[in-house]
C-alpha cells in the first residue's frame, strides 16, 4: 500500500505527514521517535488492516518546519501540536494513537492531559518522557541557553549511500531499507545530487526544562483509554516504564523480539501488526 503526502498548519508552521489507507476508515494518528520521521511507519502502517494511518513529521523532523529561533522543543510543545492536528483531522470524538519512543512520551502526556480525546493508546518502546529531579534544573537551563546562543553549523552535503549507511549503523540501528527511507525524508536534495540533512540541529541539544517524575506519574494516572506498550527484548531498558505501569488504570505490557526500532524489523512487523490490529480493532 502506497502512502500519500498531507499537510497541516499549526501556528503558521507546516507539519507534513504521510497517510496510509482511505479517508473514510477509522483514524490512527502515529508519532515517530527522536530524529526519525513519518517513514518510521512504512512497514507497520500498511498491515494495520481497515485503518487510516496518519503519521506526522513532528516539528523540526522530516519535512516539517522548524520552530522559530526563539522557541525550543520542550515536550509539551509537541503535545500542543498533536492536539491541533487531532482537531483538524477529527474534531469530534476520540482517536486511536500509535507512537514510538519520543512520540510515545508525547502521546502519553496527551492522553493524560486530554483523556476524553484518546480512544486507545498503542506505544512502542516507551511510556511517558524522560524526567529530571528539581536539583538538575539550573545546570540544564545553563547548558541549554549556552548551546542555543552558540553558532550552529549547517549540515554538510553527503551522498545518499553514506547517509544511509550512517543511519543504519548508528546508535539505534535500523535495517538498510528503512535507513534509506528515513534519510531521504529527513533531507533535501542539492543540485549536485548529494543530500543535506534538514533536521533542526537544536533537537540534539539538552532540554532546558524537563518534567519531574511526580508530574509524569500524576499525568499517567489521568489516562482513561486502554494502553498497550510493546517493547523490544534488545531495545531500551524498560526499568522506568515498568515502574510507571501501576500509575495507568488500564495498561498491558508485552515483550517482542527486536531492538529499539522493532517496528522496522521485517521478522517482527507481522507479529506487532497482529497485536495492534487486535488492540485497536
Amino acid at each position: 500500500m502506497d502512502s500519500k503526502e498531507i499537510r497541516f498548519t499549526v501556528h503558521q508552521r507546516t507539519i507534513t505527514a504521510l497517510q496510509w489507507g482511505d479517508d473514510d476508515q477509522p483514524l490512527i494518528l502515529a508519532l515517530h521517535g527522536w530524529l526519525d520521521n513519518a517513514e518510521s511507519y512504512f512497514k507497520l502502517a500498511p498491515q494495520l488492516a481497515g485503518f487510516r494511518v496518519v503519521a506526522i513529521d513532528m516539528a523540526g523532523h522530516g519535512q516539517s518546519d522548524w520552530r522559530s529561533a526563539d522557541s525550543g522543543y520542550p515536550i509539551w510543545s509537541y503535545v500542543e501540536d498533536l492536539h491541533a492536528i487531532k482537531c483538524q483531522l477529527q474534531p469530534e470524538g476520540p482517536i486511536r494513537i500509535l507512537a514510538h519512543s519520543l512520540g510515545a512520551g508525547v502521546a502519553s502526556l496527551y492522553a493524560g492531559s486530554f483523556p476524553d480525546q484518546v480512544l486507545k493508546l498503542g506505544l512502542i518502546e516507551n511510556l511517558a518522557p524522560f524526567t529530571n529531579s528539581p536539583d538538575q534544573f539550573a545546570e540544564h537551563l545553563n547548558q541549554s541557553i549556552t548551546d542555543n546562543l552558540s553558532s550552529q553549523k549547517p549540515a554538510s552535503a553527503k551522498s545518499k549511500a553514506l547517509l544511509t549507511k550512517l543511519r543504519a549503523t548508528g546508535r539505534f540501528p535500523v535495517p538498510l531499507d528503512a535507513a534509506e527511507r528515513l534519510v531521504v525524508r529527513s533531507s533535501e536534495q542539492l543540485p549536485s545530487g548529494e543530500l543535506r540533512i534538514r533536521v533542526d540541529p537544536r533537537l540534539k541539544m539538552r532540554s532546558s526544562v524537563r518534567l519531574t517524575e511526580e508530574q509524569v506519574r500524576s499525568t499517567l494516572s489521568r489516562i482513561i483509554a486502554p494502553v498497550l506498550v510493546i517493547a523490544g527484548q534488545s531495545g531500551l531498558s524498560q526499568e522506568l516504564t515498568q515502574a510507571r505501569l501501576p500509575f495507568v488504570k488500564n495498561i498491558e505490557f508485552r515483550w517482542m523480539p527486536g531492538g529499539h526500532h522493532l517496528h522496522l524489523e521485517n521478522e517482527v512487523v507481522p507479529q506487532m501488526a497482529a497485536a495492534f490490529n487486535e488492540f485497536f480493532g
